[in-house]
């Protein structure tokens, strides 16, 4: 399980524990997120993900795919001031036998 699993892992769980525990006062959850040049130094030199997509929201937010060679992956959203945050990972990543076929070149 790659780092970023186990954010996601706890954050997920924690939000679902707590929740219960606090039905009167709920506090908001916020995915786990640090500065973009950390969580891409963390993917790559520990892990071996790198991105292989990206999209600009009209928000200014940045999508990132990164994907590791064992089929890890994870999805982060970049604000325009740098800072990521983790929006889902997870395992298995399969890719489709014609990658450009959507490609916006």
């Amino acid at each position: 399980m790659t780092l970023s699993r186990i954010l996601m892992t706890a954050w997920l769980v924690g939000a679902t524990v707590t929740a219960p525990a606090f039905a009167q006062q709920p506090t908001p959850r916020e995915p786990p997120c640090a500065d973009r040049s950390h969580v891409v130094g963390q993917l790559r030199d520990t892990f071996g993900e790198r991105m292989i997509g990206s999209g600009l929201a009209e928000s200014g937010v940045l999508f990132e795919l990164y994907v590791g060679p064992t089929g890890s992956w994870t999805l982060l959203a970049t604000n325009p001031a740098g800072r990521s945050c983790f929006v889902g990972a997870g395992e298995a990543w399969e890719p489709l036998p014609e990658q450009d076929l959507f490609a916006a070149r």
